[in-house]
């Protein structure tokens, strides 16, 4: 009986009708090899009823306790029944990229059922003929809920369910032995329990808990938050047409590029990372798209960047842990280089700001908070959001997603390549996830259709920005030149090379 901690909880408690806290991957594969008939739903099924074992996440799900007194718990699904997970959908006989987004954003739209485990996977068959992709293709849809996993616990399952060349295919298939659910006396005791040590470590957190310190606890820093933010973080936050209520209805676009010319770009510009050549390059997107709506503010948006703080000895535990940072990206600057150099200054405050602070005092606030309270916080945050400006702390989510290290095949295809549409809430109505996969990299853009209703548009103003940038840093001596990717045509997949200019 495993309870959920206080920060994977809060993805529960923030779900409304409108934000589902799930990501789903988006994994294209080259079926060029797979056997005629082997890529079904029926084998997909086998295949993961050998891969069960791989993660406790394919077989339990989340219990809440009444009135939401104390955090839920993970239990067994004694009715687990694998065909609920596994689903399949079809296209049209000729479809198009833009067809393809269009249903990766329905699959996205449909929260997950809490009765079941938190995991869907959707076969999509038949790509063949879409420009960009391989000739015969097909693609699988994981969806994940946030409770479970983050994008480095989401890695160790990628790999797990996936086969690799010189490993052996598992044999076994998991047997469910349910784990109890707390009784109610039980869990009353666990929730008092809880809430006095929750209130001791809050009062620690404010300087005022009796409790003694032990050598191995590092005393707070005096001058952990004196850190002096840059001019640009008293600059107002602009509102954007991002930054408003979201609907139900989602939209969603992906696009490849040159992973080693990108890497190539931050040689131009001093102590630059390639974090912040992507920054450059979703700032550039976004600049043009705004500016294409006649929206774009006079004051750089700022993006909410994600960070692992996991340690070594915490890698492999599941669930969440992670931090968050603010940087601008200076999307009032129109020169690429320029705003690079901007970016690069930025980001390295930002990451003092973080060190100084303490990256995992996010964990340390979340866990002092009642389970009920942070029930209640989690139904209001979107409502407030949604409607009070001074609300907004940045203005889209921009989150760098590890990827794997080695081929992987599902099925008998070799994954080509990995895209993402990641959850959005009231007011923050963009998220941009950054996947990398055989020598590409991904910016994929999730919205809705209300706030985003031609995401198409938004991809090809990130192609437009990465052309841009990439000019730029060919012209300086210091800057590699590796080949670059043409624009695609409206219909087509993501590609880097051989691709009509727009």
């Amino acid at each position: 009986m495993q309870q959920l901690t206080p920060m994977d909880a809060a993805f529960l408690y923030l779900e409304n009708e409108t934000t589902h806290a799930h990501g789903t991957l988006v994994w294209i594969y080259d079926a060029s090899d797979s056997a005629p008939g082997s890529i079904t739903r029926k084998a997909l099924l086998d295949h993961m009823r050998a891969r069960l074992h791989v993660s406790p996440v394919f077989t339990r799900k989340v219990e809440r306790l009444p009135l939401d007194f104390d955090y839920p718990y993970w239990v067994d699904d004694t009715a687990f029944e694998l065909l609920y997970h596994i689903r399949e959908r079809s296209l049209s006989t000729a479809p198009s990229w833009v067809d393809f987004c269009e249903l990766v954003a329905e699959v996205h739209a449909q929260p997950l059922n809490h009765q079941h485990p938190l995991w869907e996977l959707t076969l999509v068959p038949g790509l063949d003929g879409i420009e960009g992709l391989p000739q015969r293709c097909f693609a699988i849809l994981g969806k994940f809920h946030h409770v479970a996993i983050d994008g480095a616990t989401g890695m160790h399952i990628i790999n797990g369910i996936h086969d690799i060349p010189g490993r052996p295919a598992p044999e076994s298939t998991v047997a469910i032995r349910p784990a109890r659910s707390p009784a109610l006396s039980e869990s009353l005791y666990r929730a008092a329990i809880s809430n006095l040590g929750a209130l001791d470590k809050g009062l620690g957190l404010l300087g005022l808990s009796r409790s003694p310190k032990t050598e191995d606890e590092p005393a707070a820093a005096e001058d952990s938050n004196t850190v002096v933010p840059e001019a640009e973080d008293a600059t107002p936050l602009p509102q954007t047409v991002f930054n408003r209520a979201i609907t139900a209805k989602a939209s969603w676009d992906s696009r490849s590029f040159d992973l080693t010319a990108i890497k190539g770009m931050r040689t131009s510009v001093k102590d630059a990372t390639v974090n912040d050549v992507l920054l450059a390059i979703v700032g550039g997107g976004l600049r043009h798209y705004l500016e294409y709506r006649d929206a774009l503010p006079e004051n750089s948006m700022r993006a909410g960047c994600p960070i692992n703080i996991r340690t070594e000895e915490e890698a492999g535990a599941g669930g969440n842990m992670i931090s968050a940072m603010i940087v601008s990206m200076h999307t009032d600057i129109a020169p690429p280089l320029q705003r690079l150099r901007a970016i690069t200054r930025s980001s390295a405050a930002a990451k003092h700001r973080a060190e100084q602070r303490g990256s995992r005092k996010i964990l340390d606030v979340a866990s002092v908070v009642p389970a009920q309270a942070q029930a209640l916080l989690g139904q209001l945050a979107g409502k407030v959001s949604s409607k009070l400006n001074r609300a907004i702390q940045f203005n889209c989510s921009v989150s760098n997603l590890p990827g794997p290290q080695q081929d992987l095949y599902m099925l008998g295809g070799r994954l080509q390549n990995i895209a993402a549409a990641m959850p959005i809430m009231n007011g923050y109505g963009l998220f941009v996830g950054l996947t990398t996969c055989a020598g590409k990299l991904n910016i994929s853009m999730s919205s809705c259709d209300s706030i985003l209703p031609d995401p198409e548009k938004l991809g090809d103003c990130m192609e437009q920005s990465y052309r841009e940038l990439l000019a730029a840093t060919r012209k300086r001596p210091a800057a590699k030149k590796p080949t670059a990717g043409r624009s695609k045509s409206r219909k087509a997949a993501p590609r880097i090379q051989n691709r009509k200019t727009r």
